[in-house]
């Protein structure tokens, strides 16, 4: 049975506000509802930093703890994106000159998006992580002030989106999933789905 048929028969929770990963989740055809909770987003500081992006997935699903349990049909989807340069994360920027910032330390640079994704239901729950290296062609302080001030980027890691202006006309290379760099490893999530309903009794 294709993975779509088999998901009509759940509840399908992907649990994130991000527009990106909502789109990514209807291009793969997936039937889901867009429910999120408040969680503190905070990670041990001695955390490698390519896990913590699953870490913060896993933490953002634990919150529907209660739910899971109390019905066998729910899935949860969570993931989370970050980026790193050297050894610092960028999160999401506080406002414009902190995004002028982080865009400043990417410009001519390779940097690393990591996405954490979790699947979890009543039974069980399985992460994943996915990466992606980015490269930036060297970028003027105009042209960085440009795409902050008419795209406002202060709800994304890093505070740039590939699909944007800065995707079309900076980045020099990619090597991995572009949708990883969107927020939402596609083809890693449709796979790890795949497995995670191998067994309809979840055994």
């Amino acid at each position: 049975m294709l993975l779509n048929e088999k998901l009509k028969k759940y509840k399908i929770i992907l649990a994130s506000v991000s527009p990106r990963r909502k789109e990514i989740m209807q291009i793969l055809g997936f039937d889901f509802r867009v429910i999120t909770k408040d969680t503190v987003e905070e990670y041990p500081l001695d955390m490698p930093k390519e896990k913590v992006s699953e870490f913060l997935a896993e933490l953002k699903a634990k919150a529907f703890e209660k739910e899971v349990h109390e019905d066998e049909k729910l899935v949860v989807i969570t993931s989370d994106t970050t980026v790193v340069i050297g050894q610092e994360i960028l999160g999401k920027p506080s406002g414009r000159l902190q995004a002028i910032e982080m865009l400043k330390k990417l410009s001519g640079k390779k940097h690393t998006v990591y996405s954490g994704v979790c699947i979890k239901n009543k039974f069980k729950t399985v992460t994943f992580t996915a990466f992606t290296d980015v490269w930036f062609r060297e970028l003027s302080d105009k042209e960085i002030e440009y795409y902050v001030d008419n795209f406002s980027p202060f709800d994304k890691a890093g505070a740039y989106a590939v699909q944007e202006w800065i995707g079309a006309s900076a980045i020099s290379r990619i090597e991995g999933s572009y949708y990883n760099v969107m927020g939402l490893p596609s083809q890693m999530l449709y796979i790890e789905l795949e497995k995670f309903f191998s067994n309809e009794n979840f055994n």
